[in-house]
């Protein structure tokens, strides 16, 4: 046998010894792959028949109780066998211990569910005069600008050398009565003795306008308070320092530097807006026993509050008053009335840490009950305020003077600001319950909410105006702009809803 022979022999033995080899791993994992299924189906059928045997049986029927046979099988559609095979309801997630509601269902027991209407009013201590102070004529400071005072006139040949009575329009007035609200609140107890609470409530966006006299005014017959007013003004500081009325006639240009004053003879509008809601999660605790009727719990939870105001004002002005006629210049009405418009808007973002107690007396069916609660946390303000030909109306530089020193305000201007601040804020509930039924109750209310160190629409405008390095020349810059200031606001509201107790 030759050497090729050979070869080819020993390569045929190795393939077969190979295939042996393989052959028999191959066995050996289809062995295993039936065994492990095997396996699976023995322990299912051990888990079913565990299954089944804990389900009890249905009764069988009794003696000469079954229906009367239809057809040759019969009419099983009253048996309990028939019942038990084919239920009526075909589908129930909640059946056959599903564990959404095996872990829920423990807590379903008392929960409840509570839904008010409010009847509310956002108030405030004290507004403020739009603008800044400015000194009379008798160069006295006037710090309260929304009584009224008199303006001087440019004119020389003015007898009285007064154009007019003139107020500026203040915030102090504005309330926002009437403010309808709605609240929602859940309870879900977590053992007997605490459980988780949680509410959002939110009143109605509602506008008023600032309340200034009518200009013109209807009349020039005197009034109780001496002649009617003419003008509604909004003075600004020149470098952060107040104007003097007695300027007037002197500083107008191109002599000096006008006085800093926004004067409206024609017309002013005004919108102040305001908006809100709130939110909490709270657990409550039972810190007694209630067997006397008399329940003290306490509340540890976290509060978020959003509060908004929108503030815009401006007007027009047409020299029907006047006020700027010199015999020279301007002998009449203007062919183009001058007018402007400011707007000021703060949003405030409340997140505090809430801590409190309820405290309740129930006899029979009639409960009463006292809620204070207080909040500490951090609140972002956010402001922002857009003038549009901010100083035009009435200004007697650009009615007076050389057009070479005409004040430079543009035609629009934007200002934004973010802080953050301390935002404290403390809530009273009063209110009584009547149990209707085991599951209805009705409830009344009286509802006290104070949030502290808010950023508000009237307190954060900036009135001045940068003049120019020459202090012969008019004011060159504006600078009205965001101003933050801080302020307190309160709501006071009558509730009136009903509560859902779930068995």
């Amino acid at each position: 046998m030759d050497t090729q022979a050979l070869l080819v022999r020993y390569c045929m033995r190795g393939l077969k010894k190979f295939e042996a080899v393989v052959t028999k791993r191959d066995r050996l994992a289809m062995l295993s792959g039936k065994r492990t299924a095997w396996s699976l189906f023995v322990l299912a059928f051990s888990l079913m028949a565990t299954q089944v045997n804990a389900q009890p049986w249905p009764p069988l029927p009794a003696p000469h109780s079954s229906p009367p046979q239809e057809g040759f099988y019969g009419s099983q559609t009253g048996s309990g066998v028939y019942a038990e095979l084919v239920p009526e309801e075909n589908f129930n997630p909640f059946a056959g211990g599903m564990p959404l509601h095996t872990a829920v269902a423990p807590h379903l027991p008392d929960s409840w569910i509570r839904l008010e209407y409010w009847h509310a009013k956002i108030g405030h201590r004290g507004g403020r005069s739009l603008g800044t102070s400015i000194g009379d004529i008798n160069g006295n400071l006037i710090d309260n600008t929304s009584e009224r005072f008199d303006l001087p006139s440019v004119d020389p040949n003015s007898t009285t050398g007064i154009a007019g009575a003139a107020v500026a329009p203040t915030t102090d007035n504005v309330d926002w009565d009437d403010n309808n609200g709605i609240k929602g609140s859940f309870g879900i107890p977590i053992d007997t003795r605490s459980w988780l609470e949680g509410s959002v409530w939110s009143l109605q966006e509602q506008a008023e306008s600032l309340r200034v006299p009518s200009i013109p005014p209807t009349s020039l017959n005197d009034g109780f308070y001496g002649p009617p007013i003419q003008f509604i003004v909004i003075p600004y500081t020149i470098d952060n320092q107040p104007g003097n009325l007695g300027d007037v006639a002197v500083n107008t240009p191109p002599d000096g530097i006008p006085v800093p004053l926004i004067v409206y003879d024609e017309s002013f509008f005004s919108e102040y807006s305001v908006n809100l809601w709130s939110a909490d999660v709270n657990y409550v605790y039972d810190l007694r026993i209630p067997h006397d009727g008399w329940t003290l719990q306490s509340i540890v939870g976290w509060r978020h509050e959003e509060y908004s105001e929108n503030l815009s004002f401006g007007g027009s002005f047409n020299n029907n008053s006047g006020y700027a006629t010199d015999d020279v210049t301007i002998t009449g009405p203007l062919t183009t009335p001058q007018s402007n418009r400011i707007e000021s808007k703060v949003h405030n973002f409340r997140h505090a840490l809430q801590f409190g107690f309820r405290s309740e007396v129930k006899q029979n069916r009639f409960t009463v009950g006292v809620e204070p609660k207080v909040a500490l946390g951090v609140g972002l303000i956010r402001s922002r305020v857009n003038t549009q030909n901010a100083r035009e109306p009435g200004d007697l530089s650009v009615l007076l003077g050389d057009p070479n020193l005409v004040i430079d305000d543009p035609a629009s201007t934007t200002s934004f600001d973010r802080e953050l601040d301390f935002a404290p804020s403390a809530e009273l509930n009063l209110y009584a319950k009547y149990d209707v039924t085991e599951w209805l109750k009705f409830k009344v209310g009286y509802n006290l909410t104070w949030m502290g160190r808010l950023g508000s629409a009237d307190t954060s405008i900036r009135y001045n105006s940068i003049s120019a390095a020459d202090p012969t020349m008019s004011p060159s810059q504006l600078d009205f702009g965001v101003d933050q200031n801080v302020n307190s606001r309160y709501v006071s509201a009558f509730t009136v809803g009903g509560e859902i107790v779930f068995p």
